[in-house]
């Protein structure tokens, strides 16, 4: 059975390229280009991680990791977050439970590797 990874990005061309990795790689992607429409899939959907940017419209990608924390089935998704904030300006996020972060712009190869790692750990990798 294909692994299920929700892909929670609003820039178009990011999320084709980083759909297209995922699905060679052999996963089902399912993607939301805001917080919004991705709490809403996760609401159904029990994905098996979650690829998540910081910087979205309607509801950021820090709200929307909060309400995943603070639901008991959806904090125990894997999540990575793949953002062109530096992880400076996002440290606070860091004890908020992300299993890796990467910096965009970032090698399609190497989230596709991060998320096999993350997966094969049941995630908490070290970013």
């Amino acid at each position: 059975m294909q692994q299920r990874v929700i892909v929670v990005e609003d820039e178009p061309e990011m999320l084709d390229i980083i759909r297209i990795n995922l699905e060679q790689s052999g996963y089902e992607v399912i993607a939301a280009r805001d917080g919004v429409e991705a709490y809403e899939v996760l609401e159904g959907e029990s994905p098996d991680a979650v690829i998540l940017d910081l910087n979205l419209p309607n509801m950021s990608g820090f709200r929307l990791l909060k309400l995943l924390k603070r639901d008991e089935r959806l904090s125990r998704i894997p999540l990575i977050v793949a953002t062109a904030f530096a992880f400076e300006e996002v440290e606070d996020i860091a004890h908020e439970g992300i299993d890796c972060f990467m910096t965009k712009p970032f090698d399609p190869a190497d989230l596709v590797n991060k998320l096999e790692y993350v997966l094969s750990r049941g995630g908490n990798a070290a970013a």
